[in-house]
């Protein structure tokens, strides 16, 4: 019963934090921290940073076309293929993204800030409603998980495509005339379809390294609300209070 209500939440997740990503291209590198920012504390980690918000945005991304390929009315494996690629290549990045978190942890590490990171990080979150979603997880528990089972990940980014793939084959018709026919049939999202364990994870390291790096999570407010809804999604947006998934469109 447990499993089947996380994939159930899996789905939802999923959906929602596609309907908030539509202009998710902000990172830090893009949003430089204003004057009333928090400075930087400690060791740089914004390379780092990067390589991860780049890696997530890239997931996102993804995950809206996967979304708006299940939608056509006459799906063909044609239309998958470039999807696949696309998977491949995130499956493939994973270990870069997995390297950067190490590279992370080595840092703090050196520097003698793994151990107190929780406490020194919570003291400078000033908004209430940031530091209780921080709070919802372990800064250090979250780089660690990262940098040891990224990769037990790979599978739910293949789930939106394994499920595109048998629709598209039932869709397909026997050949009339030399021309392939298509019906419409009615289509069911899979569970656990985004991979809400990897969005929700991702996320809460990069917002955090965000806020730890002197940033502004509040500067980007799309990539802030689409990390927060694939981690609550029942929630509002955690930069904007929009309701998740509330912008969906056609």
């Amino acid at each position: 019963m447990m499993k089947a209500t996380r994939l159930k939440l899996a789905v939802i997740a999923g959906l929602l934090a596609v309907a908030v990503v539509a202009s998710l291209r902000s990172t830090t590198a893009t949003t430089p921290p204003s004057a009333s920012d928090s400075a930087a504390f400690g060791v740089d980690t914004s390379n780092e940073e990067r390589v991860i918000g780049k890696y997530l945005d890239d997931l996102f991304s993804y995950q809206i076309e996967c979304h708006q390929a299940s939608r056509r009315q006459a799906l063909r494996t044609a239309d998958i293929d470039p999807l696949q690629r696309k998977s491949d290549d995130l499956k493939n990045r994973l270990s870069d993204v997995q390297n950067a978190v190490r590279e992370v942890i080595r840092k703090l590490k050196a520097a003698n800030e793994l151990d107190n990171l929780d406490s020194a990080f919570l003291a400078r979150v000033n908004d209430p409603k940031r530091r209780a979603f921080f709070q919802e997880t372990n800064f250090k528990a979250d780089l660690e998980y990262a940098a040891a089972n990224l990769s037990s990940h790979k599978d739910e980014i293949s789930l939106p495509l394994d499920s595109l793939r048998k629709r598209a084959a039932r869709n397909a018709a026997p050949y009339r005339d030399g021309a392939a026919a298509f019906v419409t049939v009615a289509y069911h999202p899979p569970t656990a379809m985004f991979g809400l364990g990897l969005a929700c994870r991702l996320g809460q390291v990069r917002l955090k390294l965000i806020e730890r790096n002197g940033g502004n999570i509040a500067h980007a407010p799309a990539t802030c609300d689409a990390i927060s809804c694939a981690c609550n999604p029942g929630s509002g947006g955690l930069c904007t209070g929009a309701p998740c998934g509330g912008g969906a469109t056609q």
